[in-house]
């Protein structure tokens, strides 16, 4: 890219733990939280849950030992439908971050300590390669709108 910008898009509730790890860049930071419809919040949570389930069952038959981390996940699914069903919402979490650099060689090092920050965090990224007027006027200029 030409432009000295890239924008990555950061799927995750984790992204405010990105955004920490990523100091010493310039770059732009914005979070969308989307509100989910409830039947859909309640399917997304039992396909959750059947996963886990599971992937438990498999997990004990082969021997394998679980993982606190897997037990963590397990807990938050079933707080989360604690929640849902107690009348609260589920909300999507979306980070945008618009990564700039005056030359191309440090513009790569700028996104891959930004994907690096984002493995550690347990989160996804997606460069958004071609879409930068959009991603531009989502991650640099927050301005209450949705992706």
């Amino acid at each position: 890219m030409s432009d000295g910008a890239r924008f990555l898009s950061v799927a995750d509730k984790r992204i405010a733990y990105v955004d920490s790890l990523s100091t010493g860049i310039q770059r732009s930071f914005s979070l969308l939280c989307t509100p989910m419809r409830a039947d859909q919040a309640a399917r997304d949570i039992r396909k959750k849950k059947t996963e886990y389930i599971s992937d438990a069952h498999q997990r004990q038959r082969i021997g394998q030992i679980e993982a606190a981390s897997q037990t963590a996940e397990f807990h938050d699914v079933l707080q989360q439908e604690a929640d849902l069903t107690a009348g609260h919402g589920v909300l999507r979490y979306t980070g945008l971050v618009s990564v700039s650099a005056t030359t191309a060689e440090e513009l790569d090092a700028a996104v891959a300590a930004i994907e690096q920050a984002a493995i550690q965090a347990s989160c996804e990224t997606r460069l958004l390669v071609g879409q930068q007027a959009q991603a531009f006027t989502a991650a640099a200029l927050p301005l209450c709108r949705s992706v």
